[in-house]
C-alpha cells in the first residue's frame, strides 16, 4: 500500500519493471548494440572530420578570430588612454558645465529683467515673460542638441 504522506516524489513500488528476465535479457542486449552502433558512427564521424581538414580549418578561425579580437581590445586600450592623456573627456565635461552655468546666469538675468520691467510697466512684463520662455526654451533646447553631439563623439 502506498504512502500519500511520504515527501519523496520517488517511491520504490513505482520504479518496479514488469519486465520478466528475459525481456530484462534483451533490453541489455539492445543497449548494447546501440553502443556499439553510436560508438562505430562516432569513430565514423571524427575520422571524415580528420581527412577533410574541418577541424585545423575550425581551429585556424578561431585562432584568427581571437587575434583580430586582442587587437581590437589593444587598440581600443590605446585610443582611450591617449584622450585621458589628451584631456578630452576632461575638457569637454568642462565646457559643457560652463555653458550650462552661463545659460543659467543668462536666465537669472533675464527674470531679473522682467520682474524689474513688470514694475516699471505692467503692460510689458507680459511681453517680456514670452521672451522669457522663449529664451529658456531656446536653451535647453541647445543644451540636449550639444548633450546629443557630445554622446554621439563619445561612444563614436
Amino acid at each position: 500500500m502506498k504512502n500519500y504522506n511520504n515527501t519523496n516524489a520517488f517511491s520504490y513500488e513505482d520504479a518496479k519493471p514488469e519486465w520478466n528476465p528475459k525481456q530484462t535479457v534483451e533490453a541489455l542486449q539492445n543497449i548494447s548494440k546501440n553502443i556499439r552502433g553510436y560508438s562505430l558512427k562516432m569513430k565514423e564521424t571524427m575520422k571524415a572530420l580528420r581527412d577533410s581538414g574541418a577541424i585545423p580549418e575550425f581551429a585556424e578561425a578561431i585562432r584568427e578570430g581571437s587575434f583580430a579580437v586582442r587587437d581590437t581590445v589593444n587598440d581600443i586600450n590605446e585610443t582611450t588612454k591617449e584622450l585621458k592623456r589628451k584631456g578630452i573627456f576632461v575638457d569637454t565635461a568642462n565646457a559643457i558645465e560652463s555653458t550650462y552655468k552661463s545659460a543659467e546666469e543668462s536666465i537669472e538675468t533675464v527674470k531679473e529683467i522682467t520682474i524689474d520691467s513688470g514694475i516699471a510697466s505692467p503692460h510689458a512684463s507680459k511681453a517680456l515673460h514670452d521672451g522669457f520662455d522663449v529664451v529658456k526654451k531656446e536653451s535647453n533646447l541647445v543644451t540636449g542638441i550639444v548633450m546629443k553631439g557630445i554622446k554621439h563623439k563619445v561612444v563614436a
